[in-house]
């Protein structure tokens, strides 16, 4: 437990109706999850038009919350009342005091860009595990904690801020020193990420996407390099000198930077890529030092999620040979340009989803489909979400498929 002051002091608070001198057991946002000794924190919608977490506040108190914290003013007639100007920084603040800052005592990585979160998170926990350290995992994909690992069942790429701080202390208490963290931009735009304190970040690219709740490319960009700011001070950034978006955030990143890419003057880069039927192989060089490289992962732009990866783990501190062994042995994720065989049919299972991802899918697989093989592909587009790219798909699926559904 931990005292409502306490956490109050952590946070930024413009007003208090209500003792403060409270044994607080838990915090939520959910006010069907507050229960006795809890302090519920009044969000607001991220969606125009839906309610705000203040329209809950009455139905916390019955379910036994001591205290609310809003940044609508409240007329409750039991427990504290607490407003505040901002609800999110308000939960993200309160939530790292509660959880004890568990990444102050981490090596905490974050990884945000368009496309390649997933994988590059996923390639990067493998990296150091191999390395020989304890660690931890949270994305689209699943969560792992040490040697246990679960699905993530609700799909949010980067989970709201007090769940992350509850993860992290979980992490933390089950001996984890190294977690890796997918940042989506949903996530960033949200505050998610405040009060975690990050060793490395990584940007794998910036194209278009999520418009629809962005509302422009230019505020798409910014709630991406957003992320830098958590940075402890002095740490590195990685970032893809290939693409468009280096020129424009480099000079943004305050602390030193590490640049990945291919056949380029970065300080981590691949040359003498070659594709081979379940992935590629590549010099991997680092440092002046140079050493072979493969990963069993289809796809060339799979290779800059292993540069990602990799330049990460060197800035950990983790030897080349060693990011290179473990990048050979190395496990795609679950729906990532996983191939499932039998007979004479082979199926990819991916998860790309916008217009510059589906097109580096379909070209690769064009490209290793051989006569008389066809390539026939199987997509669909999410409800509610950017309607423009949709007709965008279609035509490449018609450029480079032979059929598709």
């Amino acid at each position: 437990m931990v005292l409502l002051r306490r956490l109050l002091d952590a946070a930024s608070v413009l007003h208090v109706r209500g003792s403060t001198d409270i044994d607080i057991r838990d915090i939520v946002y959910d006010s069907r999850a507050a229960g006795a000794g809890s302090v519920f924190v009044a969000m607001p919608s991220a969606r125009a038009g839906a309610p705000s977490g203040a329209s809950h506040a009455r139905e916390a108190v019955e379910r036994g919350a001591v205290a609310v914290v809003s940044q609508e003013p409240l007329n409750l007639d039991e427990g504290t009342t607490i407003l505040t100007q901002n609800a999110r920084h308000a939960l993200a603040d309160m939530a790292a005091e509660f959880y004890g800052n568990p990444s102050h005592s981490m090596h905490v990585f974050a990884v945000t860009g368009t496309d390649g979160k997933t994988t590059t998170t996923y390639l990067l926990e493998q990296i150091l595990a191999h390395a020989g350290f304890c660690t931890g995992l949270v994305g689209t994909v699943e969560i792992k904690i040490a040697d246990r690992r679960e699905r993530n069942l609700d799909r949010m790429t980067t989970p709201e801020s007090l769940d992350i701080q509850r993860l992290l202390r979980t992490m933390a208490d089950s001996g984890v020193t190294h977690a890796a963290l997918e940042a989506s931009s949903h996530a960033l735009a949200l505050e998610r990420l405040r009060a975690c304190e990050f060793d490395v970040c990584a940007l794998t690219n910036i194209t278009t996407d999520h418009i629809e709740f962005h509302g422009s490319a230019d505020d798409y960009f910014s709630a991406k390099a957003s992320l830098f700011k958590e940075l402890a001070q002095g740490r590195p950034a990685v970032l893809n000198r290939d693409d468009s978006s280096f020129e424009r955030l480099e000079p943004l990143i305050a602390g030193p930077v590490c640049s990945y890419g291919v056949n380029t003057r970065a300080h981590v880069r691949a040359t003498g890529v070659e594709a081979f039927p379940e992935g590629s192989r590549f010099l991997l060089e680092a440092g002046g030092a140079m050493v072979p490289c493969s990963i069993r992962i289809v796809g060339d732009f799979n290779v800059y999620n292993a540069l990602a990866a990799a330049s990460l783990a060197l800035c950990a501190g983790v030897d080349l040979s060693t990011v290179a062994a473990a990048l050979e042995n190395a496990e795609p994720p679950p729906g990532r340009m996983q191939r499932v065989t039998g007979g004479d049919v082979t199926v990819v299972v991916d998860y790309a989803h916008t217009v510059r991802a589906f097109e580096l899918v379909l070209s690769n697989l064009r490209r290793r489909t051989e006569s008389p093989r066809r390539l026939i592909a199987v997509f669909g587009a999410a409800g509610d979400r950017d309607r423009a790219k949709r007709p965008l798909l279609a035509r490449l699926a018609r450029e480079y498929t032979d059929f598709f559904v």
